[in-house]
């Protein structure tokens, strides 16, 4: 993939993100053209409290500084997203370790550039796009539960109440249903013509079923609906495989680094 299509994918986690601040209406947030800062409900320093270099021209040894300034004033830890593998980021992954920071988590930052077909559904599932906020409640249900699974903790998706933030002209989220009970989600945020696919997740009676790759797929295409031509999102172990059947490729790692104890 051409390296201006890997730059409007990380400006899209960016975004994004700060979208997902924003549905939180405790969160601080300091969004400025080289880098995002939010600092969430929760005080859990991966998702609910994370650092983004948007410009890759800002110092890295500045940004760290300021990161730091930021979550110090609100007495937090903080993760910071880093594009492995990646050479204009080399100057990031050395001033986060200069500064005390342990990498401890790596996602596969991954991209479908052709439409993907929508599968069939078994008789007794239903796949719904979310209209109303009566909705959000459901969808914030899986996430909690899926997502357990991989060592979130709930209060992560806690402060998520402003539920207006779903129903976002540039969004599209969906919820699959088994025998009437939610039980898969994926939505998509889309800018810098590109659809970030985030929050994909199953509970547990829903998984080998296809509805992660049902829901994925209809995310995907609402992106490309809403005027992307790329998809892109960061897969975890557990969703890897399905993205691949998908067609999505691997354009490199993520890696993310959380600030030392104070």
């Amino acid at each position: 993939m051409a390296t201006e299509e890997l730059r409007r994918a990380h400006l899209n986690l960016v975004d994004s993100s700060r979208q997902f601040f924003e549905l939180d209406p405790g969160a601080a947030i300091e969004a400025e053209p080289g880098w995002l800062f939010g600092a969430g409900s929760a005080t859990h320093p991966v998702i609910s409290n994370g650092a983004f270099r948007r410009d890759d021209g800002v110092d890295a040894g500045d940004f760290i500084a300021r990161a730091k300034e930021f979550f110090a004033a609100r007495d937090r830890r903080f993760s910071v997203w880093v594009k492995g593998g990646q050479p204009e980021d080399g100057d990031l992954v050395a001033a986060a370790e200069a500064a005390g920071f342990e990498a401890v988590y790596q996602m596969p930052e991954m991209v479908l550039e052709e439409r993907p077909e929508l599968p069939d559904l078994d008789p007794d599932t239903e796949l719904l796009k979310l209209e109303s906020l009566e909705q959000a409640p459901d969808f914030w249900r899986v996430a909690i539960e899926s997502y357990a699974d991989i060592g979130f903790p709930p209060e992560i998706f806690s402060g998520y109440t402003n539920h207006a933030g779903l129903l976002a002209e540039n969004v599209a989220a969906f919820i699959a249903y088994l025998d009437g009970e939610p039980v898969s989600i994926a939505l998509t945020i889309v800018s810098d013509a590109v659809a970030g696919i985030y929050w994909v997740g199953s509970r547990k009676q829903a998984r080998g079923r296809g509805l992660g790759r049902a829901v994925t797929t209809a995310a995907t295409v609402a992106g490309f609906d809403l005027g992307a031509n790329v998809a892109s999102l960061q897969a975890s172990p557990m969703g890897k495989p399905i993205y691949l059947a998908m067609g999505y490729e691997v354009a490199f790692d993520y890696r993310m680094f959380i600030s030392p104890e104070s």
